[in-house]
This record gives C-alpha cells, structure tokens and sequence, in this order.
C-alpha cells in the first residue's frame, strides 16, 4: 500500500508542476501579445502608476493642442492688426495731402474724401473680426493649459477707432503698435507653454511604458522556461502513473 500511496503522491506532484508550468506559460503569452507586464497580476501597483501617468501625459498632449488654438488666434488678431496698421498708414498720407488744399480742387479733395471714408469703413470691419465667433482685437480668451489652470491668450483690447487727420491717425497707430506688442507676447509665452506640455507628454509617456510595457527578452525566455518545465512535468505525471500501474500489476 506504501509503495502505492508514494506512486500517487508522485503523480499529484508532476501534475501540480504542470498546472504552474501552465499558469507560467499562459502569463508569459498574455504579456507578450498584448505588449503589457502587468497581465494577470504581475504589477498591480505599476499598472495603477502607468495608467496615471498615461492620463498625465495624453491630458499634456490635448492641452498642448489646445494652445495651438491659441496661437492660432492670436496670429490672426496678429494678421488683422497689420492690416489695420497699414489703412492706418494710408490714412495718414491722405491727411498729409490735403494740407496742400490750397492747389486741390473740389474733385480732387472729393476723392481723397471717398478714399478716406472707404478706409474708415474697412478697418471698423476689421476690427471687428471674429474667429469661431469670437472677437480677435477685443477679447482676452482663456486656452486650457493643463489640467488644473489655464493660459491667458494675451488679447489685444486695442479699442481701434481710425480717424482722418494727422494727431488722430498718430494716436490710433500708438494703439496699434501697443497691441501689436501685446499679440506678440502672447504668441510668445503661448508657445513657450506648448513646448513645456509638449515635453511632459513625452516624458510622460516615456515612463509610463518604463513601467508598464512588456519586456520581450525576458517574457520569451519565460515562455520557453515555463514550456519545458510544462513538458518534463507532463512527462513525470506519465512516469509515476507508469509506476503506479506496475504496483497494481504485481499485485495483481
């Protein structure tokens, strides 16, 4: 009955080595397709740090997209402000030839008149451009930065009211060039920005994988360990069954 007794133990031992050679097989397969080390349990406490970081990193990445809709706003008011600046320009030139009224006719100042008015009319519609219906010199817009504050999209609040005649013309430029410069700022420190959430998005990224991500070297070797201990475990099960069989024999 001894010699029995030990051929089943013998067996139940092989067969529990496969069961884990098994297990070991199935998690080193997981990892492998899926490309994740934390598969059936292997880091839980790494796979909670990854996914945070991921969260980190792609919330960066959409932040910094949304700067992009910053910049891109304040390029335009940017655009628009030039125009301005050059009918501003223009309407100086015009102030300066009518000084010389006297050797002007009524046609002639008549038509520097029109050409007047016909600027007025087309800066007051440029100032009052908008884009996604939103005023690009008058308005100050917040972009997402990241996910607890934000960027200030520095707007111009130029306040442009264009006027004929040297002193108002020289003053609205002032405003312009102010405005300008504050554009500028803000497509300036906006950009700095972005490449900061650029930066985090990839180092993010970067360690959440460090992390996370399988190691192929090692989780191959560990499909071909767990495979052979599989088969010699398989094998030993045959052998103590084998050996158990022959006890019954010889009792029999």
């Amino acid at each position: 009955m001894t010699s029995v007794s030990n051929a089943a133990v013998g067996a139940f031992l092989a067969g529990n080595a496969a069961a884990k050679a098994r297990h070991g097989m199935n998690e080193a397969i997981a990892r492998l397709s899926t490309g994740i080390r934390s598969m059936y349990g292997g880091d839980a406490a790494g796979a909670s740090v990854a996914h945070t970081l991921r969260a980190d990193g792609r919330s960066a990445a959409m932040s910094a997209r949304n700067v992009e809709d910053g910049i891109s706003f304040l390029q335009a008011g940017e655009s628009a402000l030039l125009e301005i600046a050059a009918l501003n320009t223009r309407l100086r030139e015009l102030a300066v030839q009518k000084l010389n009224a006297a050797f002007l006719d009524a046609n002639q100042e008549a038509a520097i008149t029109a050409e007047e008015n016909a600027i007025l009319a087309a800066g007051n519609l440029i100032d009052a451009a908008t884009l996604n219906d939103t005023a690009l010199l008058s308005a100050a817009i917040n972009f997402t930065r990241d996910m607890d504050g934000a960027v200030t999209a520095f707007g111009s609040n130029a306040d442009l009211t264009l006027a004929s005649g040297i002193t108002a013309v020289d003053r609205e430029m002032g405003k312009i060039s102010k405005a300008l410069g504050s554009q500028a700022a803000g497509i300036a420190a906006l950009k700095g920005h972005q490449g900061t959430l650029y930066g985090l998005a990839a180092n993010a990224e970067a360690a959440a994988a460090r992390v996370q991500d399988t190691d192929f070297a090692r989780s191959s070797a560990d499909l071909a360990k767990f495979s052979i201990l599989n088969q010699s475990a398989m094998a030993m099960v045959a052998q103590a069954n084998q050996a158990n069989a022959a006890v019954l024999a010889v009792l029999n």
